[in-house]
């Protein structure tokens, strides 16, 4: 009888362990937002009332996800794209001024906003999965590093930073961007 029971035992040890790795192996292939970094990685990523968003890789034509940066010098203007083309159809669009590094940008309504495209249900861009800042949902950017001069400016080949933004859709839905980074080249 005590044989039989510590074969039990044994037994619901090993179905503990491997159940237990069954989920830290769970946890491993959630998606997690990359690392702050100041590469020119080609990396984006954020959340979506938490739901994590990411993108990585220089875009073209061909490319499955593409983050892509523009520098207007004759403004300080950036022009920072992303667009996620996998499990999560994205589009993200930033437009900001911007003078020095480790100082924040607003985001508030054109020119200077951001605007989040939820393409999941392979719908085009409507007033219910178009979300943009605006006077009341708004936001910032805060360029942590950038190896270009501002104005009169250098374009620079690399842009790293932070952001955060509400936005509305023309329905009056709001959606909260946070923990937000960038690390894009050229």
């Amino acid at each position: 009888m005590k044989k039989h029971n510590a074969l039990w035992l044994l037994l619901l040890a090993l179905c503990s362990i491997f159940a237990s790795c069954k989920k830290d192996n769970a946890k491993i292939t959630e998606e997690q937002l990359p690392p702050e970094s100041q590469t020119g990685a080609f990396t984006i990523g954020f959340k979506v009332d938490g739901v994590v968003y990411t993108a990585t890789g220089k875009g073209g034509l061909l490319a499955d996800q593409k983050v892509n940066y523009s520098y207007f010098s004759s403004d300080s203007t950036f022009d920072i794209t992303a667009n996620g083309l996998k499990a999560k159809k994205y589009t993200i669009h930033l437009v900001f001024k911007c003078f020095a590094v480790n100082s924040n940008c607003l985001l508030t309504s054109a020119p200077f906003e951001a605007t989040f495209y939820d393409d999941s249900n392979g719908t085009i861009p409507g007033s219910s999965n178009t979300y943009t800042t605006n006077i009341i949902n708004t936001g910032s950017v805060l360029i942590k590093y950038f190896n270009g001069t501002f104005y009169p400016g250098n374009f620079g080949t690399i842009v790293a930073g932070v952001f955060e933004f509400n936005a509305a859709n023309a329905n009056g839905k709001v959606i909260h961007i946070t923990e937000g980074r960038f690390d894009i080249g050229r």
